[in-house]
């Protein structure tokens, strides 16, 4: 009876909820999970914060004082940077505490700015720019340690891909592109083992998505270490090679508000509207919340259905059932189904839907209102103590825009019309704020205030301001155009002028290609250089042989002349060759190319020097025997005979000639 009475309490207090399980197993179950999970608590309320409390660094809230102050839930301030210049582009940033959800205000933002550099230094640096904006749940741990640590893990998974995102049209080697992708600049071969291309557009959404994992596995390896953070949503943007980056897990969101101009719009009659006719917004982020995940979360309950325990069914009814249709037909559909089907209800069925409610009430495992981000690694459900991290993922939706095919005519002055202006915004803004109406307050500020340095940040300031509404004679924060509720959550609003960002970009290109340019010409007087170099080396190593050869010749017609030839051109080459060395330097190739040939050279030299002087020796041998035969011929005689005496000289003379 009690039990009843308990679901038809939980019924009239949550009439979307199912009734709570009632099965002393389950009872038991319970307890034992409650009670290890309030010793985890208790551990967790003795360890340290891995990050002290603070609010973005561009805001300058550095007293204790400035932090509660900010932190007023009676008067929730809207707190926008004291200095503008901290955030790039005139980049406009407001934000305002809760009204007493929880004691300080959980959202936080970030940016970046920083630079892929080449290490070769062949090709010029690729500078990017990242903005964040983190909504945290169960504890503001989760979004601070996003805030202080997402750009260095984002850095880190940029590098690794750094040799192919430094490929830019015109600068690729040639010979390495068009082997596997000469069709298109925007595609980068993938190593050569491999058999795809990969561009450039997945490589920093590759990076984006890697980055997300690794930042949810850090707050993971940190939960034993530190207090437990609770968890996040993430929205982070991304400004690299001319495009915008859109990566969102959570219920954040990120619009981006253009406006055409058109003559139609310039007729509109009403002054409220100046300056947002034609205004629109483009989406570039999804809620992530159990009901637009209502499939996923149910497909994974349907093919792990020890997640679920014995508390939760993957179920979706048409109408809730009670223990009074047991046995009845009723219209239902399962996991992963799109269309509905009739099953005879059972006892089973009456367990809690994994998905309960709708809309902004939809709740995963009745507990919590978001699928996706960080954190939430010890999260119970509420009633059953069953674990959702399974359900939970931080696999974020990625899209992107390139800035340069969007056309924009100078003479229109609509540069923020045409390439928009980004507003990342926390939930907080979103709950009682449509896009399209968020669009109108953005271009009736800008109109408002066209040559203002702050306007963006007025902008934020104003759309924070609609947000929050305000306080009536009750203590109730009201919207000001329509007294509906305003939001009580914490609110976050960061607006990005995209249009500078590309002037930006645009400078970049222009000096790139000037560098590019000078870099091309000093490489091309420096190969002009080596090729002279090299010609006046082949030049001095030709004179080298002509001499040798020269050289030879004499030898060979003046054998009498030859040491005195031989060293007086060796000295002459070696002091030609010593000259032209230390006179222009010669770089290595060519004192290469030149030592070989003076070697060769030498070795030339040597063999003509050794022939001669073989030739000197048998023209000294050929002497001396006939000198020999001379004498002996006297001594046979014995009378000396003068007419013969010419004779013999003139045969002595021929003889060396003949030989």
């Amino acid at each position: 009876m009690f039990a009843n009475i308990k679901n038809r309490l939980a019924s009239v207090i949550a009439p979307d909820m199912p009734a709570l399980p009632s099965s002393s197993d389950h009872h038991h179950a319970h307890r034992i999970t409650s009670s290890s999970y309030h010793q985890r608590l208790v551990h967790q309320q003795q360890l340290q914060d891995k990050f002290t409390y603070s609010r973005p660094h561009f805001l300058q809230l550095l007293t204790p004082d400035e932090l509660k102050a900010s932190a007023d839930h009676n008067v929730r301030p809207i707190i926008v940077p004291r200095d503008i210049s901290l955030l790039p582009w005139g980049t406009g940033y407001a934000e305002c505490v809760n009204s007493g959800k929880s004691e300080w205000n959980e959202d936080q933002g970030a940016f970046c700015r920083q630079v892929l550099s080449d290490p070769t230094h062949r090709y010029p640096d690729l500078p990017y720019t990242y903005f964040g904006i983190f909504d945290g749940h169960a504890g503001y741990g989760a979004a601070l340690a996003a805030s202080h640590q997402f750009h260095y893990i984002l850095h880190e998974k940029l590098v690794d891909c750094l040799e192919m995102l430094l490929l830019r049209e015109g600068m690729e080697d040639v010979a390495h592109t068009s082997l596997h992708s000469p069709n298109t600049a925007n595609s980068i071969p993938h190593p050569s083992q491999f058999h795809r291309t990969v561009s450039k557009d997945e490589l920093i959404m590759g990076a984006l998505e890697s980055a997300f994992f690794h930042m949810d596995a850090l707050i993971a390896q940190d939960k034993d270490r530190y207090r437990d953070a609770g968890g996040c949503t993430a929205c982070v943007s991304l400004f690299i090679n001319g495009k915008m980056y859109v990566a969102n897990a959570g219920d954040s969101r990120a619009v981006l508000c253009q406006r055409k101009i058109s003559v139609e719009n310039e007729k509109i009659p009403n002054a409220e509207a100046i300056g947002s006719e034609g205004s629109y917004a483009i989406p570039f982020s999804f809620d992530h919340t159990p009901e637009t995940e209502r499939t996923r979360l149910l497909g994974v309950a349907q093919y792990k259905p020890h997640l679920m325990g014995k508390f939760y069914v993957a179920m979706e009814y048409a109408k809730r059932p009670h223990e009074k249709d047991l046995g009845q037909r009723i219209l239902c559909r399962q996991g992963t189904m799109k269309g509905w089907t009739y099953k005879t209800l059972t006892r089973d069925d009456l367990r809690m839907p994994v998905v309960t409610g709708e809309g902004k009430r939809s709740r995963l495992l009745g507990t919590l209102g978001v699928t996706r981000g960080f954190g939430d690694h010890d999260l119970l459900a509420i009633a059953t103590g069953t674990l959702l991290k399974p359900f939970l993922t931080p696999q974020p939706d990625v899209k992107y825009k390139d800035l340069t095919k969007i056309v924009s005519i100078p003479d229109e002055q609509n540069e923020d019309g045409d390439y928009g202006v980004l507003i990342m915004a926390t939930d907080g803004l979103w709950d009682v704020s449509e896009n399209d109406a968020v669009a109108r307050t953005v271009f009736q500020t800008l109109h408002k205030y066209p040559t203002e340095r702050h306007r963006y940040t007025m902008v934020a300031q104003e759309l924070v301001a609609k947000a929050r509404g305000k306080i009536n004679d009750y203590g109730h924060w009201r919207l000001a155009d329509s007294k509906a509720a305003a939001t009580v959550d914490d609110i976050s609003v960061m607006v990005i002028p995209v249009y500078q960002y590309y002037k930006e970009h645009i400078e970049w290109e222009q000096r790139c290609a000037r560098e590019y340019r000078e870099r091309l010409k000093q490489e091309q007087l420096a190969q002009s250089a080596v090729e002279a170099k090299e010609v006046d080396a082949a030049n001095t190593a030709g004179v080298l042989v002509n001499g040798t050869t020269e050289m030879a010749q004499v030898i060979v017609e003046s054998p009498s002349l030859g040491h005195e030839t031989v060293e007086k051109l060796s000295r002459e080459n070696e002091q030609d060759a010593g000259t032209l060395q230390t006179k222009e330097q010669m770089e290595k190739n060519v004192s290469r190319i030149a030592n070989n040939a003076e070697e060769q050279v030498k070795e030339t030299v040597q063999e003509i020097i050794n022939k001669v002087t073989e030739e000197l020796d048998t023209v000294n041998l050929i002497e001396n025997k006939s000198t020999a035969n001379e004498k002996a011929f006297v001594v046979q005689s014995k009378s000396p005979n003068k007419t013969k005496r010419p004779k013999r000289q003139e045969d002595k003379n021929r003889q060396p000639d003949k030989r």
